[in-house]
């Protein structure tokens, strides 16, 4: 089984984020803060995640990868 993983070094943490929007789980949170992009990249959730891969193709900075369960 697999599940997403973002990698902070790659996203944008954009407020606007197409990953968070598209997860049917709703796997994708941050945690909240201020300024423009209220706070650190977007994180998956890998209790929620299904491991289906629909996020790898949404986001625009290839920020997702799935990796095995085992390793979140």
């Amino acid at each position: 089984m697999y599940v997403a993983r973002i990698n902070p070094q790659l996203c944008d943490r954009s407020p606007g984020c197409p990953v968070r929007r598209i997860c049917p789980q709703g796997a994708v949170n941050r945690e909240e803060g201020e300024g423009f992009f209220h706070g650190g990249p977007w994180k998956v959730d890998p209790e929620k995640c299904l491991g289906c891969g629909i996020c790898l193709q949404f986001c625009p900075h290839q920020a997702v990868e799935l990796v095995p369960a085992e390793d979140r």
